[in-house]
């Protein structure tokens, strides 16, 4: 694979997790394995009605997991530092905006109210922090909107961490919930800086690269082994010269809405598919699409899965991998590509 630029990898990272969300969307309530072939004929579908000119600019609509990841961006990029009562403020503004089918939590949706009633001053991580009796949420809500932060604070691993940690909780105090976008914010991180090699990326190395640097630098000690134990089981499947089957994966792995599970799905779907030949009906498609169809079709929430399989990809292929037809189908498809193009500047600078 001939590297992407910088620009083109930030703008990918972006993109591409609005672009999973939008597709993973259509198939978010069916809770069940999907048939690669339902979710290729849906994106085939939409690149044909682009085509055809049968489908009006952004009408593939995202869920919370872009709208959160938008809130983040445009509040690092209006301040240029992390504010958090500004964040804050605009996951809430947002959330009492939105039409109901962007699928916000309604344990999230506490926390927005009472914010709302805070009028986003003093201690505004005081509401997240009370729920369920003290322990905090551990849910993947954290750690799907946090590509932004990666890209904010690219090629300075002690911010990422720190950033990652502080945006999580405004809405997820638990170590899980924190340590998952912190998981997270690492693998994009370590995709954005994979250079081209012979043979191309080893996934091997990449996990356990991924593991001992996690080990390393996150900040939360409690319930850290957690994730530890979930990379050790998609190491083991990488090394695996069987098919995984997606039950398999949902009961070891598992891909639902806590962040122990989704946030490894997601690095397992983008790893799993390097290899062009390992699942025959993907051999296709480019290594981003190969990535999104997979953790669209074996997760069980299937949007938020999906769409940050597609920020670590995109951050790795680049923004050329994605169909510009589903740029121009996606609900802030554009704005996404000029959010990356203004990260991208503030890290020139």
């Amino acid at each position: 694979m001939a590297k992407a630029s910088l620009l083109s990898r930030f703008q990918g990272c972006l993109l591409g997790a609005v672009f999973g969300d939008c597709l993973g969307a259509k198939f978010e309530r069916e809770w069940t394995e999907i048939p690669y072939d339902k979710v290729i004929a849906y994106m085939n579908k939409i690149i044909k009605k682009v085509g055809q000119e049968k489908l009006e600019k952004g009408s593939v609509f995202y869920t919370d997991d872009s709208c959160m990841t938008f809130d983040l961006a445009k509040s690092l990029v209006g301040n240029r530092k992390y504010d958090a009562a500004d964040v804050a403020k605009n996951f809430s503004e947002t959330y009492f905006s939105q039409p109901t089918h962007r699928s916000y939590g309604g344990n999230v949706a506490f926390v927005f109210f009472s914010l709302k009633q805070m009028n986003y001053a003093g201690d505004v991580y005081r509401p997240a922090r009370e729920q369920f009796d003290g322990s905090g949420s551990y849910g993947n809500g954290s750690a799907m909107r946090v590509s932004p932060v990666p890209l904010f604070h690219h090629n300075n691993i002690p911010s990422i961490v720190e950033l990652s940690c502080e945006q999580s909780k405004l809405t997820h105090t638990h170590p899980l919930g924190i340590n998952g976008a912190i998981l997270q914010s690492l693998a994009i991180e370590k995709a954005l800086l994979c250079e081209e090699s012979v043979g191309g990326l080893d996934p091997i190395k990449f996990c356990s690269d991924l593991i001992q640097q996690y080990k390393d630098v996150t900040t939360v000690e409690d319930d850290k082994h957690v994730y530890e134990g979930q990379l050790g089981h998609i190491i083991r499947y990488l090394k695996s010269t069987e098919l995984v089957k997606a039950k398999e994966i949902n009961e070891r792995i598992g891909s639902d809405v806590t962040a122990q599970k989704a946030v490894p799905a997601a690095i397992f779907a983008f790893l799993y598919t390097l290899d062009a030949k390992r699942i025959p009906q993907l051999t296709k498609f480019n290594g981003f699409l190969r990535a999104v169809i997979f953790a669209v079709g074996f997760s069980e929430d299937c949007d938020t899965v999906g769409s940050m399989a597609a920020a670590i990809a995109g951050a790795y292929y680049g923004v050329d991998m994605i169909p510009k037809e589903w740029t121009f189908a996606c609900e802030g498809g554009t704005e996404a590509l000029e959010l990356a193009e203004q990260l991208y500047d503030l890290h020139l600078k």
